[in-house]
This record gives C-alpha cells, structure tokens and sequence, in this order.
C-alpha cells in the first residue's frame, strides 16, 4: 500500500490545490444567503462530477492494463505525456490570458449568486469542477496508478478514497471549517479569500509548471 500511496498523493495534493474552487467555495461561505448550505450543495456538485469522471477513467484505463498490471507500458508513459503536455499548454495560456477565472470571481460571480436559490449551488459546484481542467488533468495519472497497481481491491480501494478525498479538499475543507467552527471561521475565511484571489494566477500556474515536469519525468521513465 505505502508503494502505491507514495505515487497517487503527490497527484492528488497537486490536484487538490485548485485556485478556481477553492475560490468560489470562499465566495460562497463569505456571502450573506445560507453561506453554509449553499458551500455544501456546492460540494456535493464537484464531488458528483468527480465521481462520473472517476468512473469514466477508471472504466477506461483498466481496459489498457489488462495483461501487465503492475508494469509500465508504452501506453502508460504515453498518458503520462499527454498530461503533462497538456499541463504545460494551461499554464502557457494562465501567462498569456487576462484575467484568470478566479480573478473574475468578485466582479462578476458575486452578483448572479447572491439571488440564486440554494440548490442550483449543486450545479455550480459540477460545473466549477467540469472547467477546472488542471485538477482533472492530474486525477487522470493518479486513477493510472490504481489501475496499474498491482496491490489487491481493497488496498486500490483505499488509495482511490484517499486521492477522491484529497482532490476535494479545496470544496471539503472550507465548509467543513465552517460547519465545525461556525462564525470563529470567518476572520480566517476572509483572509484566505483575499490570498487566493490575489495569488491565484501565480499558484495555478506554479502548480501546472511543477506537474507538467514531474509527469513528463514519470511518462520517460515509463517509456519501454
């Protein structure tokens, strides 16, 4: 299991870190309509769409392996390049546009979610995660790992629980905070909203640099 672990954390905490949701989860709790009911809907969206995409890759990615799992394949590097290859394209286009999609999270989401009922939060929450490509660009290697993981069920089992939880920490956390520490949160809510929201072109694309060559690394490595 540490084996197996030790290659789909690095994954999941570089898809955890998701300026994009992380900042709209704060734009929620800090809002003045049931902030905590809305966060949750919120969450419950990106973890639906997490979940089909979860089943999607899984479904797909066993049907590569089904003769050497356990071992690299031409296959196997070949995924790990295209995300890393698509990892370096987001970041290129992170440098060249203006302004990023958490930037534009004050000026113009505010607004239309200040008056929207609670429940289409869920749908803000799946297409939050849908348009956060570079945490599903790095979910994908990391559901690689599991199914080329030569470990039994229930040790791949518990590493998908544990890249799924991971992955939605940005969306879990806040909330979770929130729930447990009720208005104490709020001092520490506002000044995360301001970081993110002022970081949040120099993290994305820290994050997508860093991946880009830590998966281009794994995808050579894996070449036959």
């Amino acid at each position: 299991m540490a084996a197996l672990l030790a290659s789909v954390l690095p994954l999941a905490v570089g898809a955890a870190i998701s300026p994009t949701l992380l900042a709209l989860q704060l734009l929620v709790l800090t809002g003045t309509t049931s902030p905590r009911a809305r966060a949750w809907a919120l969450a419950a969206g990106a973890a639906l769409v997490l979940a089909a995409f979860s089943i999607l890759g899984l479904t797909v990615l066993a049907r590569l392996h089904p003769d050497h799992r356990g071992h690299a394949s031409l296959r196997d590097a070949v995924i790990m390049l295209i995300a890393a290859g698509l990892l370096a394209a987001l970041s290129l286009r992170s440098l060249l546009t203006r302004p990023t999609a958490a930037e534009h999270q004050n000026k113009r989401t505010a607004g239309r979610l200040q008056s929207a009922p609670t429940p289409l939060f869920v749908g803000v929450g799946a297409v939050g995660m849908v348009v956060n490509f570079s945490t599903l660009v790095l979910f994908l290697p990391a559901l690689r790992e599991i199914t080329r993981s030569s470990t039994d069920l229930l040790v791949r089992s518990v590493a998908f629980a544990v890249l799924y939880l991971v992955t939605l920490l940005p969306v879990l956390a806040p909330v979770g905070l929130v729930t447990v520490l009720g208005a104490r949160a709020d001092p520490v809510l506002a000044a995360a909203r301001g970081f993110v929201t002022r970081h949040a072109r120099r993290i994305g694309i820290g994050i997508e640099v860093v991946f880009a060559v830590y998966l281009a690394v794994k995808g050579l490595e894996d070449l036959p």
